[in-house]
């Protein structure tokens, strides 16, 4: 009976700690201080670090998720960078619909048509041909300037799944999107040998 009862406990205890630990969602807020080259190569980012939502097919959280969205924010120059990889087989699309929105989708801040000159808009492929399709991609970088604030964040690309031609976006597509929350503190500023060997010269 005494080993009944705390069995009893233990399963109590198990369901209160299973209903105190919050649900794992998306990191609405970019890595701050961190920008990107965009230039089609994904190697510089840290895709656990800089993850921040999953993109499901049609933007409903009932469907399944066919790529993810990572974001870096330079918070001196103010430019917002952007990954996208798609899930292992599951291409992107080249065809003209990629794109970044702020706050409604017919605002979008950047697309597959900005080109890539080096100054924000900036935009570019990843793994084009990647499987040997010339149609086929397996996401896309890009960057735009974008100041400090609160936003809804609309991403969007075309995927192949399911033998079909997909829409992967962001929850809320097409209305609108996750929270955006930019907010960059200023760097803390180290003590500097002068100062140090002032105060011990200065009476």
């Amino acid at each position: 009976m005494k080993r009944l009862a705390m069995n009893c406990i233990r399963g109590s205890a198990a369901l209160l700690f299973l209903a105190a630990t919050p649900v794992l969602a998306d990191n609405y807020s970019p890595t701050l201080y961190s920008s990107a080259v965009v230039d089609g190569d994904p190697s510089e980012w840290n895709l656990v670090q800089d993850f921040f939502a999953n993109m499901h097919r049609a933007g409903r959280a009932d469907k399944p998720i066919e790529s993810k969205v990572y974001l870096r924010y330079d918070c001196l120059t103010h430019i917002m960078y952007v990954l996208v990889l798609t899930e292992p087989g599951v291409p992107a699309l080249v065809d003209g619909d990629a794109w970044v929105a702020i706050d409604s989708q017919n605002n979008k801040l950047v697309t597959d048509a900005s080109g890539d000159d080096g100054v924000a808009p900036d935009f570019a492929f990843v793994g084009i041909g990647y499987d040997g399709d010339p149609n086929h991609a397996q996401g896309y970088e890009a960057s735009f300037p974008l100041a400090v604030g609160n936003y809804q964040v609309i991403v969007h690309i075309n995927v192949f799944d399911d033998a079909l031609a997909q829409t992967s976006a962001t929850i809320g597509f097409p209305g609108n999107g996750p929270p955006l929350v930019i907010g960059c503190s200023p760097l803390p500023v180290a003590p500097t040998t002068w100062g140090r060997v002032k105060s011990l010269v200065t009476p």
